[in-house]
């Protein structure tokens, strides 16, 4: 899948291939580096993945991977976490700091190289990885457990008032392929640029987001709030029927409530 990165055509060109062709987890994690910088060397990212997988000791197992990982200096950027370089694997594979999923990928490609199983789990609030059967946290690039992780996420649900069941918590470790690792990434990316004011941008990163699932009602929300960010009435109108169409059960009374609570002229949006 080497040629799902560097795509002549738009961004969401390579994320529509990942859809219908398929790929890994590092080709997914390579489309988003080349949105973050369009320069990403995806042979060199790919090389590097391999070396990394060669300096871990013969016949290394996950625990030795980790560790050898760790040696190598791979860690989570603590100090500039909120920066969109963290979701650009080249950035990462060359400074040794990212996000957790960011560092999931580096353990994914690294174990995919030594043939060792690994998979990404869209755990709640911190990206984890698993390795024949290991948890690894990939932020502290360290073998955890799930039952450190349980007791975790109960605290941070507690401190927001409010409660788990044992099958939340069981399905809060839920396996994440190659689309979700995209999905999640570009969703990151979409936070910052909201935050930092930069609604274009971010309507961007959902046509990357659509690309992977063109079917998501959601989505459409939330480019009707983006275009509102624009003062584009009509575009945003326009979003929320898309999503009216797509959308079933009581998400559509809610979608009819925004479509009716638009106002009428697009100058009083705000």
């Amino acid at each position: 899948m080497r040629g799902l990165a560097g795509q002549d055509g738009s961004p969401a060109d390579g994320f529509r291939m990942l859809r219908e062709r398929g790929g890994g987890v590092v080709d997914a994690a390579l489309l988003v580096s080349a949105v973050v910088e369009p320069a990403t060397d995806a042979d060199w990212c790919r090389s590097e993945l391999g070396r990394l997988a060669d300096a871990a000791p013969p016949q290394a197992g996950p625990a030795e991977l980790v560790e050898a990982l760790r040696v190598a200096g791979f860690a989570g950027a603590r100090r500039t976490y909120y920066e969109a370089r963290n979701s650009a694997l080249d950035h990462v594979l060359r400074e040794r700091r990212g996000i957790p999923i960011s560092l999931a990928v580096v353990v994914i490609g690294a174990a995919e190289c030594l043939g060792l199983e690994a998979s990404g789990l869209n755990f709640p609030r911190h990206f984890l990885v698993e390795v024949e059967g290991l948890l690894v946290d990939p932020f502290q690039m360290r073998v955890t457990t799930r039952d450190e992780w349980r007791d975790w996420l109960r605290r941070e649900v507690r401190s927001a008032q409010g409660r788990l069941s044992e099958t939340d918590l069981d399905a809060a470790f839920r396996p994440a392929g190659p689309a979700d690792v995209a999905l999640r990434m570009l969703n990151n990316l979409r936070m910052l640029r909201e935050v930092r004011g930069d609604p274009d941008y971010a309507l961007r990163l959902t046509d990357c987001q659509l690309a992977l699932q063109p079917d998501a009602y959601a989505l459409h929300v939330d480019r009707a709030d983006i275009w509102l960010a624009l003062r584009s009435l009509d575009m945003a109108r326009s979003e929320l029927e898309t999503a009216l169409d797509l959308a079933d059960g009581e998400a559509r009374d809610a979608i009819r409530a925004r479509l009716a609570a638009l106002p009428e002229e697009p100058g009083v949006a705000n």
